[in-house]
């Protein structure tokens, strides 16, 4: 087992790297204005936005600006009269005062992430980690959230559905499989905050909570009320595709030979669908948790976005709109990396559940 994750870790470096130069390129590539954008000045003159785009190192060419990211920025630096400040560049058009204070940095100042440093915000003026960081928790609270829900509720809906094949039970749940399934997010969380937010009033129309006097959230139980909605949102196509994966492996097992003989030894019905028959179909639920990482990520940007969550997927889409580029790199490589983890995780699953795979 240890061979086989090291192998498969090794493996997803050259994956890791396509990542981040396409990541990089399509942004590099993306049109509009950093220096209007962030300074709010369409009609800035061209000798300022050069030199604002000198300091935010932007106007360099793109090999340039993707090896400064990747692994910082030092290397182009050299010391000529050994003071121990780097006052000359190579191959660098922006100037190397990157602060404005009118000195220069001193060399290994701009790290790179394969340092594990994503650079500053060009907005928030702070580290990209920073960031990251403090919108982390909101996230994992509603992702967890969801995919808990989900789980709960998919694959006892897809095993009862197995079990009562043609009758109503499963023609009903078939049915709203595919509704949830095709109905977007965005939509039904705008109703849902119609309906139990505006006509209602029993839930808020937004938010995670209402901070206290320094600015912090009370604990999970005093602010309940802000997490069902996005959870039955974030969880709703979740649960239609966790119950037809289900059914559909579990009507295949209740069909082999041993659930037959569980049978005829005289066990309840109860014990041999899900105690004999659901472990055994739960090998899809493993393969679907590596792409399900993925979604909560992306799901995220939507939930949180319409239910003003300060999320990071939140702060992802307010970062792609004021093209602040490292921050939306920065959680562009995280995801990335979660998402790797998240096909090993459903390969380690394959072993838990059933041990007759072996990853050797």
């Amino acid at each position: 087992m240890i061979k086989y994750i090291i192998r498969r870790l090794v493996q997803s470096i050259p994956t890791l790297f396509g990542i981040t130069f396409l990541s990089y390129l399509l942004l590099w590539l993306a049109p509009g204005s950093v220096v209007e954008r962030l300074y709010l000045a369409p009609n800035i003159k061209a000798e300022t936005r050069a030199r604002l785009a000198a300091q935010l190192g932007i106007d360099d060419p793109f090999h340039i600006q993707y090896l400064r990211w990747l692994t910082g920025d030092d290397w182009l630096r050299w010391d000529t009269d050994g003071d121990g400040i780097a006052d000359q560049s190579f191959g660098l058009l922006a100037p190397l005062d990157e602060d404005g204070d009118g000195v220069p940095e001193p060399p290994g100042d701009n790290y790179g992430i394969l340092r594990g440093d994503f650079g500053r915000s060009f907005v928030k003026k702070q580290p990209v980690t920073e960031v990251f960081i403090a919108n982390l928790p909101a996230t994992l609270e509603l992702g967890i959230a969801a995919v808990l829900t989900s789980l709960a509720i998919g694959i006892p809906v897809g095993v009862i559905s197995a079990v009562t094949k043609g009758r109503l039970f499963d023609n009903v749940a078939r049915v709203m499989a595919v509704i949830f399934d095709a109905i977007p997010n965005f939509w039904l969380g705008y109703i849902l905050l119609y309906v139990f937010g505006v006509l209602l009033d029993i839930v808020p129309l937004g938010g995670r909570c209402v901070p206290n006097l320094y600015g912090v959230c009370p604990s999970l139980f005093q602010r309940l009320i802000y997490l069902p909605l996005p959870t039955i949102v974030f969880a709703a196509g979740f649960v239609a595709l966790f119950s037809r994966y289900v059914r559909t492996s579990t009507l295949e097992v209740l069909s082999q030979d041993y659930i037959r003989t569980a049978r005829a030894k005289g066990l309840s019905p109860r014990v041999v669908n899900f105690r004999h028959a659901m472990r055994n179909a739960m090998i899809p639920v493993a393969t679907l948790l590596g792409p399900i990482i993925t979604n909560v990520w992306a799901g995220a940007i939507v939930i949180e976005t319409v239910f003003a969550w300060p999320g990071v997927g939140r702060i992802a889409f307010t970062s792609a709109i004021q093209q602040d580029y490292p921050v939306v790199m920065g959680i562009v490589i995280l995801a990335s990396i979660a998402t790797i983890l998240g096909f090993l995780l459903s390969d380690i699953l394959y072993v838990l559940i059933d041990p007759r795979i072996r990853l050797d």
